[in-house]
């Protein structure tokens, strides 16, 4: 349950809060019968397996086979090689059979140094493969397991215990030489030479005739019924995620069209320029949404992992359950290595982003809820955190992706050396040089976030746009107009800005009045109705100050002008000016005042008195030229 669930869960009715609790213990005891049908399936079918096979099976000589589990158990070992790396004067290998980690021989190295040449070579690789291509032989040439020794003689010559397998096949009996334990075989596995020739030779032994089983048909019939189990427990896993997903899917698209209905009443309080108040909840639902978004989308993320990975460790199962496929385990633990380490990171930077960017905004909630001031100041200071949080999420995130790259590029091997820190500088330089655009917005939306020029939440106008400040970060700033359109400014462009809800605003209103209106009966009726505005309870908190009315500020083709100042709270000079304009309309009209109507004089003449201009214009040009000459 979310923080907002929470509290609608607690402000809710007895009757609502039942439903509710019925709706989320449907829903998590679904989640819950359908892990546990998976796991009793899996479960089920490996109880069966084995009693099918415990009932099947003949008596033979050897160990009993692994269960699946065991098996990876004994293959789980391979993982330490990948995390430790020794630099020493052995090589040491792991012999393998099937897949199956059988013991660690070792080779010491000729030549010494740091060439990495030398190291690749790894001298140790051809006495494995030797080992390994003669136990292979045995097995797929086929043995009777009844009649498998295998023992351990010292060589004359060199004083060194020799593995034998002595068995018979076709009824012919055979010795086939496996391998010389020396002497660094023992010691690098904590014991001395003829003990662990013995243990060596016991390992083979038991090694060769689980093979020999698992070749066997009724082996392949029990790890089928297997493989069947695994698969029907990913299968009913799969499907639990994929319905988990589908109701995040719906969640989702209910946030969107939250989110989307956000925005319209954003975009309708910047046409109307409704006041900072309401647009801080405003921007505060908005901010809840985007929260609500995150925790889904990260829902979304996790379910597409668990997916991932649940596919993935069935299919790995599944490998390990045939001989003929086994070996390709350790291959695939050694193929995915790097991958997976890459992906789980990516997982969790992913996370750390999500988590922080909802930790910024529940700090600066906080903070908010503790401010105790004035109410203009405190939505000032409202618009300030919501800015800073912004501001603060992309910091966030650009933190997380360094450290990311950071640690991806110590998985991938390559040494953070001064040398290589040296060329990063020259790089970033050199990158700096061609983004100077770049730096300059980061510089100048610092400057703007320190000066509090604007922030989220206010009306600007930046040169020759404007709009309702939406969204707004280091680098760029986000208007949306009063047509709804979203405007996108570089902050390096912003020179100058009208901020018009800052603090105060004011109503400067002219209004016309006819000429042969008495101008004195007018100031005095607009002073009135300004100040009958003032005494409104409805009104009353929106205008700060005293009106004034500055008199006579014009005389126009239109009449008379006049001129007013009323001072408001922010954004609410157009609601006051609305309601002035109309009440001063109604009494206008009852004191019989007229509004001012533009006005134009046109002047028609006959053709008789334009001939006679004509003639009486002509000589009074022709008496100048007369008077004109000496």
């Amino acid at each position: 349950m979310t923080y907002q669930q929470f509290r609608l869960f607690k402000t809710s009715s007895n009757k609502q809060r039942i439903g509710y609790a019925k709706s989320l213990n449907r829903r998590w005891t679904g989640r819950f019968l359908c892990g546990l049908l998976g796991l009793i399936c899996l479960l089920g079918v490996m109880s069966s397996t084995g009693t099918i096979a415990s009932a099947q099976s003949a008596p033979s000589p050897g160990p009993t086979l692994p269960s699946p589990w065991k098996q990876l158990e004994n293959n789980l070992p391979v993982l330490s090689n990948f995390l430790n790396s020794e630099n020493s004067r052995i090589t040491r290998g792991e012999v393998w059979l099937d897949g199956r980690r059988l013991f660690t021989i070792a080779v010491p190295v000729l030549q010494e140094g740091n060439n990495d040449q030398q190291n690749e070579q790894k001298p140790v690789e051809p006495r494995v493969q030797i080992i390994e291509d003669r136990l292979r032989q045995i097995v797929d040439q086929g043995f009777d397991p009844g009649s498998l020794q295998v023992t351990a003689e010292t060589d004359p010559n060199s004083r060194q215990p020799v593995i034998y397998a002595n068995f018979t096949r076709d009824g012919n009996d055979q010795q086939t030489e496996l391998m010389t334990v020396t002497s660094l075989d023992a010691d690098i596995n904590g014991s001395n030479l003829q003990d662990w020739a013995e243990a060596t030779s016991r390992l083979i032994e038991d090694a060769l005739t689980t093979a020999h089983q698992e070749r066997q048909p009724q082996f392949l019939q029990q790890q089928g019924l297997w493989a069947a189990g695994i698969l029907l427990a990913v299968g009913i896993l799969s499907l639990g995620l994929t319905q988990w997903q589908r109701r995040l899917h719906r969640d989702s698209k209910k946030l969107s069209e939250q989110a989307k209905n956000t925005s319209t009443e954003l975009a309708a309080a910047s046409s109307e320029m409704q006041s900072t108040g309401s647009t801080t909840a405003l921007l505060q639902r908005k901010t809840e949404a985007q929260q609500k978004k995150r925790f889904n989308d990260i829902q979304w993320r996790l379910s597409q992992f668990a997916q991932l990975l649940t596919w993935s460790f069935g299919f790995f199962l599944i490998v390990g359950l045939f001989p003929q496929t086994r070996w390709l385990q350790p291959l695939i633990l050694q193929w995915v290595q790097i991958p997976v380490k890459l992906l789980v990171l990516v997982l969790l930077i992913y996370l750390a982003i999500r988590l922080s960017e909802m930790l910024v905004d529940r700090l600066f909630w906080a903070l908010q809820g503790g401010t105790s001031l004035a109410t203009n100041t405190s939505q000032r200071l409202m618009l300030r955190f919501t800015t800073f949080s912004q501001v603060a999420k992309s910091i966030v995130v650009l933190i997380w992706g360094i450290v990311g790259l950071l640690v991806a590029v110590s998985m991938l091997g390559i040494a953070i050396s001064p040398a290589l820190l040296t060329l990063a500088g020259i790089v970033g330089v050199g990158i700096s040089l061609a983004s100077q655009n770049l730096i300059k917005d980061v510089i100048n939306g610092f400057l703007i976030l320190l000066e509090d020029q604007y922030g989220v939440g206010d009306v600007v106008t930046i040169g020759e746009v404007s709009g309702f400040v939406e969204n707004m970060n280091l680098r760029i700033t986000q208007l949306r107009n009063t047509e709804g359109h979203l405007i996108t400014v570089p902050n390096s462009a912003i020179t100058v800005v009208q901020n018009l809800s800052k603090e105060w605003s004011r109503v400067d209103l002219s209004v016309n009045v006819a000429y042969e209106a008495d101008l004195d009966q007018a100031l005095s009726v607009a002073a009135q109705v300004a100040q009958s505005m003032t005494h409104d309870p409805v009104w009353q908190a929106l205008i700060l100050d005293a009106p004034q009315v500055l008199g006579v500020d014009n005389l126009g083709d239109a009449g008379a002008t006049i001129r007013l100042w009323i001072k408001t709270q922010p954004l609410k000079q157009w609601e006051v000016a609305r309601e002035y304009r109309r009440r001063l309309k109604l009494a206008f009209d009852q004191a019989g005042i007229p509004i001012g109507i533009p006005q134009q004089s046109l002047l028609l003449n006959s053709p008789l008195e334009s001939d006679s201009v004509s003639a009486r214009q002509k000589h009074w040009n022709s008496g100048d030229q007369a008077k004109s000459k000496p």
